[in-house]
């Protein structure tokens, strides 16, 4: 088993949390500390620099969600369960979404990559982007869900046996001074991720004339997943209680949100209505400050 880092955050942190973790050093430290275990000096230093950071409370307990194989498993299980429930609603929705996306076919293929032409990647960037991730992230906070984070970003450990433990699918949104948002979203470990931000203008633009469309859908598609994801909670919490640091809701949420999105992704990829970008990441340049989550 090995560690994994996912994080979330509603703006661009100062400070990227992959800076200032590194889950194979510090997954199994805050997990010992938390167990009470006894740390060498080493382990002492670290979990110190942790302390330092604000990553860790005097005490040395985690103060973001860091689980254990098991712990992440159960979690898994739950989330998988909501993302089925996400998925059966936007499968029924999905006529309303064709046509929202249809008008983006164009504006996404013309970037050339190996994501275009067209369907599949505007609509993994539409379902899973705008709608699922920065539009019902947006609306959780809204709704007070997901509390600001106690640093720049939602964070959380998870140890399994590859990069689902902790969520393979994120949105990130990189602010375009007086240019309005470029909005990502795929796998961060995608060779093209990072190349995506490098050079914002290689993105499409959405037209003006595409946005309130796509930002009503966000909200009445987002309002329902909302809901869906409160009546799931009751679910989660005994599941949170047994996670060190998950005292943090938010991160706890956060984390469990981005596993339900991974399910409810791979279940309509299922049903055959989209498909994964070939390279991973499908980015977009919107002006509308709530279509970037905003």
């Amino acid at each position: 088993m090995s560690w994994h880092l996912g994080w979330w955050a509603p703006l661009p942190p100062g400070e990227d949390p992959d800076d200032l973790l590194d889950p194979p050093v510090h997954g199994p430290l805050l997990s010992a500390a938390a167990g009470g275990a006894p740390l060498d000096r080493l382990g002492q230093n670290r979990l110190a620099g942790l302390k330092a950071a604000g990553l860790a409370s005097p005490e040395g307990r985690p103060r973001f969600p860091v689980a254990r194989a098991e712990q992440a498993a159960v979690l898994r299980a739950a989330a998988a369960d909501l993302g089925s429930s996400i998925a059966r609603l936007v499968a029924g929705e999905w006529s309303r979404l064709e046509v929202e996306y249809e008008p983006v076919h164009d504006t996404v293929s013309g970037t050339g990559g190996p994501s275009g032409p067209g369907g599949p990647a505007a609509a993994f960037l539409v379902v899973g982007g705008l709608v699922l991730d920065v539009g019902v992230r947006r609306l959780l906070r809204l709704q007070g869900l997901a509390a600001p984070p106690f640093g720049s970003a939602f964070v959380w450990l998870a140890e399994g046996d590859g990069p689902q433990a902790a969520g393979l699918w994120a949105a990130r949104v990189t602010n375009l001074p007086a240019r309005g948002s470029l909005v990502r979203f795929g796998r961060p470990s995608a060779p093209r991720w990072e190349l995506a931000a490098v050079d914002p203008e290689a993105a499409p633009a959405l037209s003006a004339a595409q946005e309130p469309g796509l930002r009503e859908l966000c909200e009445a598609l987002g309002w329902s997943v909302v809901k869906l994801i409160e009546s799931a909670l009751p679910a989660f919490d005994p599941i949170r209680r047994r996670i060190p640091g998950a005292d943090d809701e938010g991160a706890f949420l956060a984390w469990a949100y981005r596993l339900a999105v991974d399910a409810a992704l791979d279940s309509l990829a299922a049903r055959g209505l989209l498909a994964p970008p070939i390279d991973g990441v499908v980015a977009i340049r919107v002006s509308d400050p709530a279509l970037a989550g905003m």
